[in-house]
Parts: structure tokens; C-alpha cells; sequence
């Protein structure tokens, strides 16, 4: 017990206080110190244990500490970035009545939008609200009704005298939601847009967030992008945690940044601004009483999930929130105890399904035998060969990299590949992306999928990703040394996917809204990839598939150019690192090979660079590699990694989680890890023999910190 509690006091020690200000400033004093206990018990669960924490545990810990703070100070760079501050109307107290004309909305027997603005006291901000309303009333007719909860200010003085407006005041103070559930009651529109008097609007707002219905399926609710005052973003969609509490995506980032500028699909969007269908919202009940006042918005959300619909988050209407006022508004008036645990009880499922998201990892198939190898690297040649006789190149360099737990294995033994998926699992990674070799009707190393798709082992969910490059002996892939080449035609592109179809028909076979997930590795390389995609997606409903997601890897041409993989006929693209990302710096050691020509970089830096990258303003999956170092491939003239350890690896792994979880939806909430088992690339999930199964318990930690 006592050496239990001095884990627990290191711990404790540990815990880098320098991160509280940004976190709590993000997530709110509460979730912020359900998160701190978080990390300082699950995500060490393995310190907690009688036996003393080993010292490399302990430098994993720091490495992981001295790398998220890192990550923390960058991110906070980037937000400050420059915003200007929003231009909205101004009204003194001693103009309001003066205003009361500008306030007359037009009158329409048959508006298609009911604008719902819920009040109380704050009389200065509901006409501010009003006038902006008038200013940009746009193209689509609309009524405002609103519902007084029985202001004490001049509330109803003002807004009784104002034409054309539905003031109705409630008889006795019935809070947030029932006031909401009342102007919905009186609504003639097709829609109903409930509103915030703390909000003003800006121009196409309304336009834009009607067409949100108009332009897309099964759209259940939709949302603007909601800015404060002084320009930074405040909501761009929101999340729901497992706990039930929210978070407002890009709250206080730069609005204008690519990521936040696309219409995507959201957890939910918050009541400020929420459009929904009258005859919806009324057979769902409204807005439940149950969930008052800060819940019932998700609450409303979710159950237009279960229905089979979406909430859309719309960047092309926007509003400008002025929180400052809220204390005295509705919202803080009839602030009543939190209803996120009753949330997370009702929609547990959902919201667990919600905040999952999945670990893909690439998986090389060359460790067995097979003629081809045995022609060009001579009899029994395995990845095993070259990663065995690797040498270091300075003092400190980690090489050869040995296995552990699996040991020098042999994927003809079937039980191999059942024991890595288990592994694999066990530490949180949702499924494995094989390499696929295809060159002209050839395919290599296929036993183990081949194999898979007989007995249906191992038991874990898959997908291909197509290295079609040219099979080379220098590994490259380039043009010089080949051994065997592509051959791409049109026959060439039906036949490839006709045999990858075979594949999608597995159970296991991985898949994005229903679509089967495939990748291709190079692009580039096709002489016209548009036109090949057009014959993929063509068969692929012929054969009865039906429609597949495509992904472009972003790998040698591709790795920082991010194209946007439309333009190309994908619908996303993959982070593929280090492609692209290596900045070299000083050999830390004295060299032990007098022929050494390769590059170092700092991993810490790799992980940073990444970091960086503004999210481009379409779907990109982020990729997270756990070390690199080529030495067993290019012995003279490698690509080394130093300062790589499980720690800076969690602390990347985490926020590259925790953002996807932001950005992505559903099924494109995916994670590449690069890779499970690229042992002569260094960059390897399975337990080696320095490691051990320390980068397993980094990724299932850091899952579950995200």
C-alpha cells in the first residue's frame, strides 16, 4: 500500500500545472478536473500497481508531459492569430424607443421561417437582435415571435408597440425551454428558428441556413457558425461527451481558417441559433423540460438522430453571440442544475458511439517467403533478413530493433496473424489496412489476406490500401532497378478492382456510411486517376457493392501538397507520416560507419510540424507514426528518428484523436497509425525488445485520455 501511494504522489508531482489555464479556459472548470483526475488515474493504471514504476516508465512519463506541453504552446500560438473584430449595431438606453419603428419586421401571411426569440429582461440586446434581423432579412420571408418570460425591465413596454411582431408574454415565469416550446406552439412557418436575443445576425444568414434543408439529405437540424464580438470563432458545431457536457468546436480559433469553412455534420448544434422542421420539432414533443436549460438542445438533437437524420453545421451563415449579456438573459435567469447526467444516461449508446473513434493501422504482409523474393534476395528472404542485420550508425542509435512478444514470426503460421489481431485489440486498435500489390494482373504477398478471406481469421476489421508503385530494389519505388513494374490500362483497372471486390464482400471488410474504404497509396502515378475511379465506382455498382470511399494516401508527391482528393475523384485523403515532415538537424552521437550519408531529425519536431497543419476544408484522416528509422533497408544513407519514445508518441496520438473527434463525423472519425508491423522502417506498433508493449499501452492510453 505504501509504495501504491508514493505512485500515486509522483504522479500527482508530475502533472504538469501549466497546463490547467488553457485547459480549463477550453472545457470549463468542471470537465476540466474530471479530465485532470482522468489522467492521473486511467491513463496510468499501470503505475498504480504495488510493484515501484521502472525508470524508463518514468522518463515515458516526463517525454509524454514535456511533449504535450509542447502541442499545448503551439495550438495556443495558433489561436492567437489575428482576428477583426465584427461589426454589430449599437443601441443606447436612452435610443431604444427611438429604434421602435426600425424594429417592424414585414408582414407575411404565409412565412416559410418562424423566428423564435425567447426573452427576459435585456431589452437593449432583443432590440439590437431585431434590428439586425430587419437589416439582413435576406430573400426568405419569415415571421418573429417573441415570447416574454415575464421581463421586470421594458421589455413589454417596447416590443407590444412593435407591428407586425407576435409578443406574447407568459402569465407566470416558466423558464428557458417551456418559453421555447410556446413560441413554437404560435409558429405558422414551415421551420422554426429558435434565437437568442443575445445574437445578431449577419447578412444571407437565414438564406443560407434554409438551403441547408434544401441542399442535402435527411437533414434533421441545422446550425451557423457563431462568432463573438472581437471576430474569434465560438462555435463551429458541437461535440457531446461521454459525461454528457459539450464542447464548442474552434472555440476562440480563427474563424477563417479552412477547417471550420466547410458544411459538415455535427454532434449537435447549440440552441443560440438552431433551425429545425416545425412538424419535426412538434412530433418529437419539442424541447423536453427534462433537459432544462442547457441540455435541451443536445437533447433535441439527438432525438432527431434517432430518426434517422442529421444536424449540419453551415459556415455560410453566420451570427455574432454576445455571451457578456446572457447573465441577465433567459439562458442565465433560469439557470437550473446540470442535466448532462441525465444525457449521458438517456443517450448512452449514442453518445458513446459518438465519441468513438477508430485506430487503423498499416499492416505489411512481407514476412514470409514466397519465389519472387527468393529469385531477387535469395532463398528464404523475409522484412526479418534486413531488419536482423541492421547496425547503428552513432553512438545511441537504436539499432536492430528485435522483436519481443511475437518473435521472429512467419505469417504461414495461421496463428501469427490470429495472436496480432488479439494483440492489436487488446490495446485499442479498431483493424488493420494491408498493403496490396498488384502489378498487371501479378499479385504479391498475398497469402495472408487470401488466407483470411478463407477461414475468416483473424477476427478484426480490415481494409487495402493499393501500393501501386513499381516493386524496385532500392525500396522507392522509383523508375531505376525495377524488379516488377505496373501496367495501368483501362483493362487493368477493371481487372484490379473486380479482384479487390472480393475483399469488400468480408464482413470485416471496413466501411465509411456503408461504403467499403479503400486506399491508394500513389496516385500520381495512374496516367489519368479520374478516369480509373469512374471504372472503379462504375463496377463496383454493377457488381453490386454499390458506391465506395476512396482515399489518396499522402505519400512521396503527394505528402504536404494536400491537394483536395474531389479533384482527383476521391472522397478524402490520408496524413502519411514522416512523408514530407522531417526537419534535419545534428547527429547526436559520434558516427560508427565512416560511409554514413543519412539524414536526422528530432521525432519531437516531426510530431510539431504535424501539429501545425491547418485542416484543410475537406475530409483528411490524420495520421500519427510511432518512430521511423530505415537503417535495415538504406544501412548508409537512412531517415533516423531520434528522441522517439512511447511518451511524445501518446501525447501526439492524443491530440490527433482529440481533433479528429472534432472535425471528423461518424465514420470518417479515423486515425491512420503508420504502422503495426513496418519493422525495418523502425516504425512498429508490436513490442520490441527495448520498448517492450510500451507504444501498445501509449495508443490505449491516449484513446482513452482523448
Amino acid at each position: 500500500m505504501k509504495q501504491a501511494a508514493d505512485n500515486i504522489l509522483s504522479i500527482i508531482k508530475g502533472y504538469d500545472l501549466s497546463r490547467a489555464i488553457p485547459d480549463i479556459r477550453r472545457y470549463g472548470i468542471r470537465t476540466f478536473l474530471r479530465k485532470a483526475v482522468a489522467e492521473l488515474t486511467r491513463g496510468t493504471r499501470h503505475e498504480l500497481l504495488s510493484q515501484p514504476v521502472s525508470p524508463e516508465r518514468s522518463q515515458w512519463r516526463k517525454d509524454y508531459l514535456a511533449m504535450s506541453k509542447m502541442i499545448e504552446d503551439v495550438c495556443a500560438l495558433a489561436i492567437q492569430k489575428q482576428v477583426k473584430p465584427v461589426s454589430s449595431i449599437k443601441v443606447g438606453d436612452n435610443e431604444i424607443e427611438d429604434r421602435i419603428p426600425g424594429l417592424t419586421p414585414d408582414k407575411n401571411d404565409r412565412p416559410l421561417v418562424s423566428i423564435i426569440i425567447p426573452v427576459y429582461n435585456n431589452i437593449r440586446s432583443t432590440v439590437e437582435c431585431l434590428l439586425s434581423i430587419r437589416k439582413y432579412k435576406g430573400e426568405t420571408s419569415f415571421e418573429i415571435i417573441v415570447v416574454d418570460d415575464c421581463s421586470t425591465d421594458d421589455t413589454s413596454k417596447v416590443l407590444s408597440s412593435v407591428k407586425n411582431l407576435k409578443y406574447l408574454r407568459n402569465t407566470e415565469s416558466l423558464g428557458f425551454v417551456p418559453t421555447c416550446n410556446r413560441g413554437a406552439e404560435a409558429a405558422e412557418g414551415k421551420y422554426l428558428l429558435f434565437l437568442t436575443s443575445s445574437a445578431q445576425v449577419t447578412a444571407g444568414w437565414l438564406d443560407e441556413l434554409v438551403k441547408t434543408f434544401e441542399d442535402n439529405e435527411n437533414v434533421g437540424a441545422a446550425g451557423p457558425r457563431i462568432l463573438y464580438p472581437d471576430g474569434r470563432l465560438k462555435e463551429a458545431g458541437s461535440l457531446i461527451q461521454k459525461d454528457g457536457s459539450a464542447v464548442f468546436i474552434g472555440n476562440g480559433d480563427s474563424p477563417g481558417l479552412p477547417r471550420y469553412n466547410y458544411a459538415r455534420e455535427a454532434d449537435y448544434c447549440s440552441g443560440v441559433c438552431l433551425l429545425v422542421e416545425a412538424e419535426r420539432f412538434r412530433a418529437l414533443r419539442g424541447f423536453d423540460p427534462e433537459f432544462a436549460p442547457d441540455c435541451a438542445d443536445a437533447d433535441l438533437c439527438l432525438k432527431l438522430r434517432d430518426a434517422g437524420l442529421r444536424i449540419m453545421y453551415n459556415p455560410k451563415s453566420v451570427i455574432v453571440h454576445h455571451p457578456s449579456v446572457t447573465s441577465g438573459s433567459v439562458e442565465g435567469a433560469y439557470k437550473m442544475r446540470s442535466a448532462r447526467a441525465k444525457l449521458a444516461l438517456k443517450w448512452r449508446n449514442e453518445i458513446d458511439s459518438l465519441n468513438s473513434t477508430r485506430l487503423i493501422a498499416f499492416y505489411l504482409p512481407q514476412f514470409h517467403p514466397f519465389p519472387e523474393n527468393d529469385l531477387w534476395w535469395g532463398k528464404g528472404f523475409t522484412e526479418w533478413t534486413n531488419v536482423s542485420k541492421a547496425k547503428p550508425n552513432f553512438t545511441g542509435h537504436y539499432q536492430p530493433h528485435l522483436p519481443a512478444d511475437l518473435g521472429f514470426y512467419d505469417l504461414r503460421v495461421e496463428e501469427v496473424m490470429v495472436e496480432q489481431a488479439k494483440l492489436a485489440k487488446s490495446y485499442g486498435i479498431y483493424g488493420f489496412c494491408f498493403y496490396y500489390y498488384w502489378f498487371g494482373g501479378k499479385r504479391l504477398l498475398e497469402m495472408p489476406i487470401e488466407r483470411m478471406l478463407k477461414t475468416n481469421k483473424p477476427d478484426i476489421p480490415f481494409c487495402l490500401c493499393w501500393s501501386n508503385e513499381n516493386w524496385t530494389r532500392r525500396w522507392d519505388g522509383k523508375e531505376n532497378e525495377v524488379l516488377v513494374g505496373q501496367k495501368h490500362s483501362d483493362e487493368d483497372d477493371k481487372a484490379v478492382i473486380l479482384d479487390i471486390i472480393r475483399y469488400m464482400r468480408h464482413h470485416n471488410y471496413i466501411r465509411i456510411s456503408g461504403k467499403p474504404l479503400f486506399l491508394v497509396y500513389r496516385p500520381g502515378l495512374f496516367p489519368d486517376i479520374r478516369r480509373t475511379i469512374g471504372i472503379w465506382r462504375e463496377l463496383c455498382r454493377k457488381e453490386g457493392i454499390g458506391e465506395i470511399y476512396l482515399s489518396m494516401v499522402g505519400s512521396f508527391e503527394n505528402a504536404g501538397a494536400y491537394a483536395c482528393p474531389s479533384e482527383y475523384g476521391f472522397d478524402s485523403s490520408v496524413e502519411f507520416p514522416p512523408h514530407g515532415m522531417a526537419t534535419p538537424c545534428k547527429m547526436p552521437g559520434q558516427s560508427l560507419n565512416h560511409e554514413y550519408a543519412g539524414t536526422v531529425s528530432d521525432y519531437r519536431s516531426l510530431a510539431l510540424n504535424y501539429v501545425k497543419q491547418d485542416l484543410p476544408g475537406y475530409t483528411r484522416f490524420r495520421g500519427v507514426v510511432p518512430s521511423w528509422d530505415n537503417t535495415p533497408r538504406r544501412q548508409n544513407d537512412p531517415l533516423v528518428f531520434i528522441n522517439s519514445s512511447p511518451g511524445p508518441y501518446e501525447a501526439w496520438l492524443e491530440f490527433t484523436v482529440r481533433q479528429t473527434r472534432e472535425q471528423n463525423f461518424g465514420g470518417e472519425r479515423i486515425v491512420f497509425i503508420n504502422a503495426w508491423n513496418e519493422w525495418a522502417e523502425g516504425a512498429h506498433l508490436e513490442p520490441d525488445r527495448l520498448f517492450g508493449r510500451g507504444y501498445l499501452e501509449a495508443t490505449r492510453s491516449a484513446l482513452d485520455r482523448a
